[in-house]
């Protein structure tokens, strides 16, 4: 006969593949959850972890996963390296959509939009032969160069914008690439995003350029950077940009960027550096100034990746890409307004982070639950331990009305008492119901726990009772990682009831 146990855990939930990283600095952060994939041989997890550092969620995905993050339309998304698209995950982990480029292109995995409207904007590479002869002596006259295209569709998948660079940018605009080579990526755009007044911004790597695009007319409304820029820098101590990423507007004609600074060592002198830079332009007279700039204590240079966000609460997060030549793995950097490190996280060798997001992402109610795929009550939605994991079996137990289990004791003196059966049928045995407080453990027809009934028993006759079910009550309350917790305002609550419903509370 098998016995019955309950085993208590709260524990993040983990795939087959887990990143290493060390939390080196935890001092009040913005309390979020940190979205990101962690590159590297020979596994490359996806990674939900909390403030405090604890990993929530982490599944390799081989070649899906990439710039994994809770888009515009609050869905999760992310890149499929094998069919080129975008896919769209609910809050249960369930994929509601994938999205592909139309007209032949192949969607690129450095940027993606879902916006609340349900358009999506994908981007894309386009190599075509050109004869670069007929540009620069030494040309390779069926040469492959590289153009860009954007593209937005609708909720149902239909072509409403497409943009090409071929109408506007030319190969001369990149002033570091050698032109007498057979492929040429002069542009390499590796981020969109769209402005306060509707219009989008790319950021164009190869060419030092962030682009503002008329989203109706395709037209360009301005160019910032590089060698076609057309603002004047304000501040005298600052430098160009160069092989940024990340352009991100922040509103009213202020932009956030990551600048990788790959060639900025021409300007500042010694080596290059990487740093987050904040900036307001004046579209009227032209100008540029810098705002906001942080610079790690380790003047740390990422050559490439990399990204950069403000939170909620003022602070940025940086996450400074790829520092493999420097040894070390990608390290993700929380800073508060004064420019002090609050959190950084720090990766291993070989395991690099091409962007790092923080979220404050509603995990739905029914992501509570057994997290163990060998439990009999396990949900295979749970990404929250609920800390009620059961490991058994009923058939054929004898209990006592208090729901001890008899097995391997003497029955004599013990009244009442009861058989379980894995059908869920409950039998008493011997002595019949007496009057007080009785707990009877019901079982489903997978032979798992179903319920647990309190109920009074009071006989009013010999041959009538009356059962009075007791009013559901509160079991447990527990936040959005599973701790148990008392009543904390502004804050999502989950209330486990005695009845198993859960119910989520902000008190505000």
């Amino acid at each position: 006969m098998k016995s019955l146990f309950y085993l208590f855990l709260l524990l993040p939930i983990l795939g087959l593949g887990q990143p290493n990283y060390t939390i080196t600095t935890n001092n009040n952060p913005w309390n979020g959850h940190l979205f990101f994939l962690t590159g590297g041989s020979p596994l490359r997890p996806v990674n939900i972890i909390n403030t405090s550092g604890t990993l929530l969620f982490s599944e390799v995905w081989n070649m899906k996963g990439l710039d994994w993050k809770v888009n515009k339309n609050n869905h999760l998304t992310y890149f499929d390296k094998v069919s080129k698209g975008w896919f769209v995950m609910d809050s249960l982990y369930n994929v509601v959509d994938s999205v592909y480029c139309k007209n032949g292109y192949e969607a690129d995995s450095h940027d993606f939009m879902a916006l609340p409207n349900g358009n999506y904007v994908l981007i894309a590479y386009d190599e075509q032969p050109y004869a670069m002869d007929t540009i620069v002596t030494g040309g390779d006259s069926n040469a492959l160069v590289e153009g860009f295209i954007i593209q937005e569709l609708d909720a149902n998948h239909n072509l409403v914008f497409e943009w090409k660079s071929w109408d506007h940018f030319h190969i001369t605009d990149n002033t570091y690439l050698n032109l007498t080579f057979g492929s040429i990526p002069f542009i390499h755009g590796n981020a969109i995003d769209i402005d306060f007044d509707g219009h989008f911004l790319i950021s164009s790597r190869g060419l030092d350029e962030i682009t503002k695009i008329h989203r109706i007319t395709g037209e360009i409304i301005w160019r910032w950077g590089g060698s076609q820029n057309e603002f004047t820098n304000l501040d005298s101590n600052d430098y160009p940009f160069t092989h940024q990423h990340c352009i991100r507007s922040l509103g009213n004609n202020r932009y956030l960027l990551f600048d990788n600074g790959n060639y900025s060592a021409q300007y500042i002198g010694g080596s290059n550096i990487s740093r987050a830079l904040e900036y307001q332009m004046d579209t009227i007279n032209m100008t540029i100034e810098k705002k906001w700039e942080f610079i790690h204590p380790n003047a740390y240079f990422g050559t490439s990746r990399g990204s950069v966000q403000r939170l909620p609460n003022g602070n940025t997060l940086v996450n400074w890409g790829n520092l493999q030549w420097a040894g070390l793995g990608s390290i993700v950097t929380e800073v508060d307004t004064n420019n002090q490190i609050v959190f950084q996280l720090e990766c291993a060798l070989g395991e690099n982070i091409y962007r790092a997001h923080k979220f404050d992402w509603f995990f739905h109610s029914s992501i509570i639950g057994c997290t163990d795929a060998i439990a009999c009550n396990y949900n295979p939605n749970a990404i929250i331990s609920d800390s009620s994991i059961c490991y058994y079996f009923l058939d054929n137990i004898l209990i006592n009305q208090i729901g001890n289990n008899l097995e391997g004791t003497t029955n004599s003196g013990v009244s009442p008492y009861y058989y379980l059966w894995n059908t869920g049928e409950i039998t008493q045995s011997i002595s019949p119901l007496q009057n007080g407080m009785h707990w009877l453990i019901i079982t489903d027809a997978n032979n798992c726990l179903s319920d647990t009934a309190f109920f009074n028993v009071t006989f009013i006759s010999t041959n009538i009772t009356e059962n009075q079910v007791h009013k559901k009550s509160i079991k447990q309350i527990i936040n959005l990682l599973g701790e148990e917790i008392k009543t904390k305002k502004n804050s999502p609550l989950f209330y486990i009831y005695t009845d198993g419903t859960i119910e989520k509370i902000i008190i505000e």
